[in-house]
């Protein structure tokens, strides 16, 4: 609430916002709603809500079957005490296995394709987000500059787009892509220890 907060507060234009089930809470579901945003967010299949207006007495766990797409599609509702659009889109897994996700949405959202478009959007996002904190460390500087912080937090986006370059050209995903750069660097490091002691062939020769 308190990020959202600062970006209405500074006029940064936005049309919805995107989150999975850590921020879908009531209270953040509501504060969005008086700020006259929109919001679509991805909820956990615990938590109680009632379709089709059956009301708070007919709640039952949103992962329930009787919540799946050949009962409903999107549909007005009530997730817990909140008056929502709920929609459950199924997807397929790699393993071929299929998934579900809880979603839920404030005002202008009410058809399937129109809730599933923006959200697919948080999927990118997500795939940014985990790649620039894992992979090229933009949260790990030790400076306390905020000139050496600015230019670490360059080189952590620059490092994520080489590496997204490398994804489309390669076909493999950011974390592979930098074990197999981790592993050349370590061949190439033992190479140059040999070169450096000719005669040791080292403990486990």
């Amino acid at each position: 609430m308190e990020m959202t907060g600062r970006t209405i507060q500074k006029h940064m234009k936005f049309r919805r916002i995107l989150a999975d089930s850590w921020f879908a809470s009531v209270e953040d579901m509501r504060f969005i709603e008086r700020k006259n945003k929109k919001f679509i967010f991805e909820a956990n299949g615990s938590r109680l809500a009632a379709a089709n207006g059956r009301g708070e007495e007919a709640m039952s766990f949103y992962q329930d079957r009787s919540y799946g797409n050949t009962r409903w599609g999107a549909c007005a509702g009530i997730f817990k005490g909140f008056q929502a659009i709920l929609y459950k889109p199924a997807f397929k897994n790699k393993g071929g296995t299929v998934g579900v996700r809880h979603l839920a949405a404030n005002g202008g959202a009410t058809g399937g394709d129109r809730f599933k478009a923006p959200y697919k959007k948080r999927r990118g996002v997500e795939a940014y987000r985990e790649s620039i904190k894992q992979n090229t460390l933009i949260g790990s500087s030790p400076a306390h500059r905020a000139r050496s912080q600015s230019n670490h937090i360059f080189a952590s986006i620059y490092g994520y787009v080489k590496l997204e370059s490398a994804r489309l050209n390669r076909g493999y995903n950011h974390f592979a892509i930098k074990s197999q750069i981790y592993l050349a660097s370590l061949k190439r490091a033992m190479e140059l220890l040999s070169a450096f002691n000719p005669g040791d062939n080292g403990p486990l020769a």
